[in-house]
């Protein structure tokens, strides 16, 4: 019995970012595929996150997905993590949507209504104080916000986070810290954080 030996690309055998951004920026379909696959989540909790509303989330991150495939023959493997990279393209299309928004009216978060549904008051207090949280968070540094939204709005992991950016861990516990730190100082006793 003769075995055959099976020649696959490189990055079909590593998993690793780097070798499948190489093979994507070549020409290589199905290596952005596989790059679109493992940061889809990523890139809509961002977008999430930032721009509060699921349609111009998805929007926001599935043109950031085109702008990058644009973007791809410019693209340096050795000089920069894709993740990262890309990163930047996503908030990038975010802070593009949040300044077309500026011209409307901004779509308000739903509110999760429990089986016991609040009264009138109570809803339009929890509005009020997220409101607040959220425009708290949204004057914090880029540098802390971004891992704060990944991690607390869009369920991320530290080290999805930190390959994500581009940065170690040990940046990103401390940009987490650091953004939780400011808004207790902000908000205190009154029990938002």
């Amino acid at each position: 019995m003769h075995t055959i030996a099976v020649t696959r690309p490189h990055w079909q055998t590593e998993s690793d970012d780097r070798a499948l951004a190489a093979a994507a920026r070549d020409g290589d379909r199905s290596a952005y595929a596989v790059l679109i696959a493992r940061y889809r989540g990523m890139a809509f909790a961002y977008s999430l996150a930032a721009l509060g509303n699921r349609e111009e989330a998805e929007d926001a991150a599935q043109d950031a997905f085109v702008q990058a495939y644009s973007a791809m023959p410019r693209f340096d493997p050795n000089r920069a993590e894709w993740a990262a990279w890309f990163m930047r393209i996503v908030r990038n299309r975010c802070r593009d949507g949040l300044r077309r928004r500026k011209t409307r009216r901004p779509a308000e978060m739903p509110l999760e209504i429990m089986d016991e549904a609040p009264g009138p008051e109570a809803v339009t207090m929890a509005d009020d104080r997220r409101r607040v949280l959220m425009q708290a968070v949204a004057a914090l540094p880029e540098a802390q916000r971004v891992p704060l939204l990944l991690h607390y709005a869009g369920g991320k992991t530290r080290v999805e986070i930190a390959h994500a950016l581009g940065v170690p861990e040990s940046t990103i516990i401390g940009r987490l810290a650091g953004g939780l730190k400011t808004l207790r100082r902000r908000f205190g006793g009154e029990g938002l954080i």
